[in-house]
């Protein structure tokens, strides 16, 4: 029960966590309206005893109205109406100073701090997933994953980026800015040495998909630069405007001489490259003469062809596979493709396809993903099993498209024999095996390939690709394809989930191109721990880069690769070349051992 006096305002001190949560500036038209109520606000003072001194009797901290308060003693009113909560214990006051002023208009800072006190009022509890998202978010009007969002983005940015905190609850800024910008903060954290630092960046108009460009090239801190950097960002500068700049400035060229500098040299390149476990060929996938040091079948045939006119992946639209077939046509080449390899493969193997349909000349969808299961079944393979690539950051299209991006690709298990085809009983075994060079945990990571946080994920051991695989969605996925039983280490893992890969570079010389469209380390590790077993062949007759063939050879399995582009050709021995370096030596029996 509340009881109502009236107090000196000399006896009135302002709480200090009212204080620290919320701001204090008298105003004029709250002083208009308290006119015209005869001195008494409409809402009450809340105040309660203060009984740290008992000395001085009838002494209270405000818990609610400071404002009014303020604009009172501004009025020159000496002795002011309040109503006496009597409480004394401290936690208890707190959350009643919250409790009270939760209809008051709050700034950015404000609801920053609210958001604070909840995250201390409801703590983490081991055991109970998401039950303390939902309790914050009843608190305050959240949904569960606006609360898990910006609990992340709080445990970055507290302290020196208070200021981006109170950006984003002030609406100023989206949650999605933040998570794009704390990317940054992690693979750039030298940039970010001072509050000021973060407030340069504090406004929502930045286009921050441009921030890296950005920062790889100039100092934030280094105020003639940051001012160049902000026309970039506000799109006052178009790309080509911003590269002009910096090459006028020697950016470019100095990019390029740190470039060179980490490069590692390899030996002279050849049109096919041989050692002990990959055997690389340059060539046509459909004309090359497939051979196989090995001496073994292919167990394992996985990889990504080009997706028709869905992009170009070499510099000639006119010769670039797919491109100017209808869906169709491009099916019939696909599956002519893959039936020229029927000959190696194991009777017990698979072939995965990563593929996505593309659209026609005239616009439509070509329907080319199911005109090509049509194909092969017609040359004798079977359609084993469709697994879901799911997408957490799916790339943006050009602003010229008029389709979104898509947030999820398709992966095809084509067998032999519908009945017969090998499935890994050590597959999960397999997952938990720790070595040296993989790196396991469902984990965001930064480019130095600090963790985040932890769970079920295969990373490569040199250049750490993206994933926000969380622990419980982990946990999930294994436990839906799980529970120790012979089925179900035979069953299929109906989702892959995590980013989409972000192009590799450490093998790359300054002036080669880009590979676009890497497949994640994750993806094709998950493919090739399903379907074969340590010493087995596998094979990517879509090499591109080799991304295929550094997952098969963390995983201990032997592989060959075809790729007819030159340049990716190139780039696919610098990487191995690397792997071999700092990786695996042969041991007896296609055995592996790991080295320094």
């Amino acid at each position: 029960m509340m009881r109502t006096i009236k107090v000196s305002n000399e006896k009135l001190f302002i709480h200090p966590y009212h204080d620290l949560v919320y701001d204090s500036n008298p105003v004029s038209y709250l002083k208009e309206s308290i006119k015209r109520t005869g001195n008494v606000p409409v809402y009450p003072i809340i105040v309660v005893p203060d009984r740290s001194d008992l000395e001085i009797p009838d002494v209270f901290w405000v818990v609610s109205g400071k404002i009014r308060l303020q604009t009172l003693i501004w009025m020159g009113v000496t002795e002011v109406e309040v109503s006496v909560l009597d409480i004394s214990d401290e936690t208890e006051i707190k959350n009643t100073i919250i409790d009270l002023n939760k209809q008051r208009v709050k700034s950015g800072r404000e609801k920053l701090m609210e958001f604070r006190h909840y995250l201390e009022m409801y703590p983490e509890q081991r055991g109970i997933p998401g039950n303390r998202y939902s309790k914050i978010g009843k608190e305050l009007g959240y949904k569960k994953n606006k609360v898990k969002e910006r609990v992340s983005l709080n445990s970055l940015f507290k302290g020196e980026g208070d200021c981006i905190l109170e950006t984003i609850f002030d609406g100023k800024m989206t949650n999605n800015q933040g998570h794009l910008l704390r990317k940054i903060v992690e693979k750039y954290p030298e940039k970010f040495t001072s509050e000021e630092s973060y407030r340069k960046l504090c406004d929502g108009s930045f286009d921050f998909n441009r921030l890296e460009y950005s920062l790889s090239n100039l100092d934030l801190n280094d105020e003639s630069e940051f001012k160049i950097v902000k026309g970039y960002l506000k799109k006052d500068l178009s790309p080509d405007e911003f590269r002009g700049m910096l090459v006028k400035m020697g950016k470019v060229e100095q990019r390029k001489d740190n470039h060179r500098k980490n490069k590692v040299t390899v030996p002279e390149i050849n049109e096919t490259y041989i050692s002990e476990h990959v055997h690389l060929i340059k060539g046509n996938n459909r004309t090359v003469d497939f051979e196989n040091p090995f001496k073994k079948l292919i167990r394992c045939l996985v990889g990504s062809p080009p997706y028709g006119d869905l992009r170009l992946n070499g510099d000639d639209p006119e010769t670039e596979t797919g491109h100017n077939m209808t869906g169709h046509e491009y099916g019939v080449y696909l599956s002519e493709t893959y039936e020229r390899y029927k000959q190696f493969m194991s009777p017990d193997g698979s072939i995965y396809v990563i593929i996505d349909d593309f659209r026609n000349h005239q616009g439509s969808l070509s329907c080319s993903i199911e005109h090509f299961v049509v194909e092969m079944e017609r040359k004798g393979f079977y359609l084993t099993s469709r697994i879901v690539w799911w997408k957490n950051n799916p790339q943006p299209r050009s602003h010229k498209s008029r389709n979104m991006v898509n947030g999820m690709e398709m992966v095809y298990r084509f067998t032999l024999d519908p009945h017969n085809y090998y499935s890994n009983p050590n597959l999960f075994i397999e997952l938990d095996e720790e070595v040296e060079g993989v790196y396991v945990g469902c984990t965001n990571t930064d480019n130095r390939g600090n963790t985040r946080r932890g769970g079920m994920y295969y990373q490569p051991s040199l250049k750490k690709p993206r994933n926000t695989l969380d622990e419980e969605t982990c946990k999930q996925i294994v436990m839906d394809n799980i529970d120790g039983s012979e089925d179900d280490l035979n069953r299929n893992i109906g989702i892959i989930k995590g980013n989409v890969q972000h192009p590799e570079d450490y093998f790359r010389e300054d002036d080669e191109k880009r590979h676009t469209s890497t497949a994640p380390q994750y993806l094709t590790k998950v493919l090739i721990l399903e379907s074969t077993e340590p010493g087995d062949l596998v094979v990517d007759i879509w090499n591109g880069v080799g991304g295929t063939m550094e997952s098969s050879l963390n995983l201990k399995r032997d592989y060959i690769g075809v790729e007819m582009e030159e340049n990716y050709f190139r780039q696919t021995q610098r990487r191995l070349h690397i792997l071999e370096s700092n990786l695996i030596e042969p041991q007896i029996g296609q055995q592996y051992k790991l080295v320094g």
